[in-house]
């Protein structure tokens, strides 16, 4: 089993069962979940490399959620991908360790993390 692992925080449970499959297809180990809670008090083991969080769950909070994930996990901080339901470019700019991504676009995004897993840093 791969050492890269990947949590999700979505209220959708279609896509979770469907994007956590294709990850697992892909190598990563994949905790997907529509609570705060359980992700935080997982996170602080598994330590993820990502954390994909659903702009609807976070309505608006994005930063106030990661830095209570940050505060809760204590060890270097993931990367953080917002998916969101926007494509316009004033939701797709990187905010602090923060990355907002279009949602139909998480595929993509998918790939290319799981391509630059493979290659030496």
């Amino acid at each position: 089993m791969s050492n890269n692992v990947i949590f999700m925080l979505d209220n959708d449970k279609v896509f979770l069962e469907l994007y956590s499959k294709l990850l697992q297809t892909k190598g990563w180990q994949v905790f997907a979940t529509d609570n705060l809670f359980l992700l935080t008090k997982y996170a602080k083991t598994a330590q993820p490399e990502w954390i994909f969080i659903d702009q609807n769950f976070a309505n608006h909070h994005e930063k106030e959620i990661v830095k209570i994930i940050d505060k809760a996990i204590n060890f270097k901080h993931p990367h953080y991908a917002i998916m969101s339901n926007h494509i316009t470019s004033k939701y797709m700019k990187k905010q602090d360790n923060i990355e907002f991504v279009y949602k139909p676009y998480i595929l993509e995004k998918i790939i290319q993390i799981s391509e630059n897993s493979c290659n030496p840093h």
